[in-house]
């Protein structure tokens, strides 16, 4: 056997071991970043977000909660469920009381209740400030208003939501995909009091006030007593910095 020959020859049985026993090519720094990762998968979980939820919460909040988590074991009803999820949105852990609200919306199976789960991640979401975090309320929020826009797909409330945890939380390969929603939804509707509203906020977010006030004073006369719309007209204004912010805060309460 020939120099050649023999290199081939060895370079076929590492080639073997490789992919026959699994030997481990990568370098150190992707296997921390793979570790990492699914640590992260693993760790983010309902069960786990109690257990963190659990231990900060004040001996109040336990004497609250204890015996209501106590009484699933047995008794894993809807009207159960709801003072959980009140009990922990009013300790401060929404991503808990979402949870629950969720497993209400499993056993009811009716839009508005995907719609009160969907909302309860969403408040989450805005909350949080860890990304993982975020990136769980967000899909479970989006999962939730899709259950209730399927359930009833004449209610504009769900797909509006729907949008806005997009807009909230771009998805990395399709950023603007909750930002197209809303236009659709505005051509579909362009009377509609929400939807405008909800522009109107993004536009005023991005600095866009003249567009914020010419949506908002158009949309106002439907709804002179909007208290939504007069405050976002106090924000635009002042934003743009025209004096008449200061009367639009005064209508606003601020």
């Amino acid at each position: 056997m020939n120099r050649a020959q023999l290199l081939l020859v060895l370079s076929a049985i590492a080639l073997f071991f490789i992919l026959y026993f699994g030997c481990d090519v990568k370098s150190k720094e992707q296997k921390k970043v793979e570790t990492a990762t699914a640590l992260t998968r693993e760790n983010l979980n309902p069960a786990t977000l109690i257990a963190q939820a659990t231990a900060a919460l004040t001996a109040a909040q336990v004497a609250d909660i204890k015996p209501l988590t106590e009484k699933l074991a047995t008794e894993k009803t809807p009207s159960l469920l709801k003072l959980l999820s009140a009990a922990w949105h009013n300790a401060g852990h929404d991503e808990v009381a979402a949870l629950y609200a969720q497993d209400i919306a499993e056993a009811e199976k009716t839009d508005e209740a995907w719609s009160i789960a969907g909302a309860n991640f969403y408040l989450a979401l805005q909350k949080a400030t860890d990304p993982n975090l975020r990136d769980f309320c967000s899909k479970r929020a989006a999962e939730a208003f899709q259950n209730a826009a399927s359930l009833n797909p004449t209610k504009l409330e769900h797909r509006l939501n729907l949008a806005l945890c997009f807009v909230e939380n771009p998805p990395a390969d399709n950023p603007m995909k909750g930002i197209l929603q809303l236009r659709e939804l505005d051509a579909q509707n362009p009377e509609n009091i929400m939807v405008n509203v909800q522009l109107a906020r993004l536009a005023i977010k991005t600095g866009q006030f003249d567009k914020a006030i010419a949506r908002l004073e158009k949309t106002l006369p439907k709804d002179p007593q909007n208290t939504r719309m007069i405050c976002l007209l106090a924000d635009a204004y002042e934003g743009k910095g025209d004096a008449k912010a200061a009367a639009w805060k005064a209508k606003c309460g601020r």
